[in-house]
């Protein structure tokens, strides 16, 4: 895929046909688990890795390739870049895998913050930090104290960010961290699935590694998990990424991947509705009485307003609140909403409402939860692409009375 095209453009076309020269509309699903080979001798070939084939589809199938070149072609649009790009089954998936293949070992450390998604703070407590690796949570708009762990731990081999993140909209200084990252040549990623290729463009700013829940607004419609890595080492990508994918079996589903390239088709189109409606359901949250505060990027009065018009084409349409009831009161409102539905995800056409300290963050020790903002009495919000009017009366019905 070329990057001389209009993001729209990369979106909607496909550029993978059969060797045959068959040229279909739209790309086929190849439901397969392995492939032919035309002698013995070029299946020795293939699996001593003189040529290139496909060969099992846990390893590699057709429609993970056209799925795996374009989300690359939309990371890097409009740069001089060619990253490489791998499919998972769900971004879990592929979040573990890219960890797993940095081959850390015990006294290495990993830097991050503290208020990522719930599932991924599970994980690096869970699994990586038994495995001997440290984990250290820190204040990651704080970049002097950035700088000084990074001077003082010489043992930190990966800056490990999510922004804008779950559920408080927090952002960070890509481009400040990328840069004290590599002055002490340490690896940096980031979970770009709020703000997809469309809004924000990590590798713009110097980060190494981007990491999507493809599952969330690339799809768009709630059909089908799925996880990338995208990388500028193809080298690493193709080597020691693929070879965790390989190993744990983390490969998606040539029919999900399907799915996703449909769902990429309309990227820009529900982009643009979803930030434009969620924009307004964030105005009419904060000045609601019922509301303690609403988090989101589009008001001045988040703290990182600024850093987010820099960073983004628009503001994410994933928001969270707080409601002044606290517990009961968020419950009292999930319990009465009519249109939104009470779901644990994000991304789809339609609006999605979860209480995170119950639901995705439930296994976040409660310490950490509440020093990151994540109360009891928050509220979730992933505006969707119906009429904007319908989505903020359903809130109002469902506040009334709180």
């Amino acid at each position: 895929m070329t990057h001389n095209k209009g993001f729209e453009t990369l979106c909607i076309q496909d550029h993978f046909g059969l060797e045959s020269g068959v040229r279909p509309h739209l790309p086929p699903i190849y439901a397969t688990s392995t492939f032919v080979y035309e002698s013995a001798e070029k299946a020795m070939d293939v699996f001593q890795g003189k040529e290139q084939a496909y060969i099992y589809s846990r390893w590699d199938n057709p429609s993970y390739t056209l799925i795996e070149e374009k989300v690359a072609a939309l990371e890097a649009f409009g740069l001089d870049l060619k990253p490489k790009a791998l499919l998972f089954s769900s971004g879990m998936a592929a979040i573990s895998s890219f960890i797993l293949s940095l081959k850390l070992k015990p006294g290495d450390a990993i830097l991050t913050q503290g208020n990522l998604y719930g599932t991924t703070t599970e994980l690096l407590y869970n699994v990586i930090a038994g495995t001997g690796v440290s984990i250290i949570y820190a204040d990651l708009k704080d970049l002097n104290k950035v700088a000084d762990l990074l001077q003082s731990n010489g043992n930190i081999k990966l800056l490990y960010l999510e922004s804008p993140n779950n559920p408080t909209l927090e952002c960070y200084d890509l481009e400040a961290l990328a840069i004290l990252a590599k002055q002490h040549h340490i690896i940096t990623a980031i979970d770009n699935t709020f703000a997809t290729p469309y809004l924000q463009q990590p590798f713009r700013f110097g980060i190494d590694y981007i990491l999507h829940s493809t599952t969330k607004f690339l799809n768009g419609h709630g059909t089908a998990l799925g996880g990338m890595v995208v990388g500028l080492d193809r080298q690493h990508m193709e080597k020691e990424v693929w070879r965790m994918r390989k190993l744990l079996g983390g490969t998606a589903s040539p029919f999900d991947a399907f799915l996703l390239n449909n769902g990429i088709k309309t990227l820009v189109l529900r982009m643009e509705k979803h930030c434009e409606n969620a924009n307004k359901v964030a105005a009419y949250l904060e000045k609601h009485t019922a509301v303690a505060r609403v988090n989101h990027n589009s008001l001045p009065s988040h703290p990182d307003h600024e850093l987010a018009k820099r960073q983004m084409r628009h503001f994410v349409s994933t928001m969270s609140f707080e409601l002044k009831g606290g517990l009961q009161a968020g419950i009292r409102m999930m319990d009465k909403v009519k249109l939104c539905i009470l779901t644990a995800s994000i991304g789809t056409v339609d609006t999605l409402i979860q209480h995170p300290a119950s639901m995705t963050h439930s296994n976040v020790p409660l310490e950490q939860r509440l020093q990151y903002g994540i109360t009891d009495g928050l509220i979730r919000l992933s505006v969707g692409l119906e009429n904007v009017e319908d989505i903020i009366a359903d809130l109002q019905q469902a506040m009334d009375g709180l």
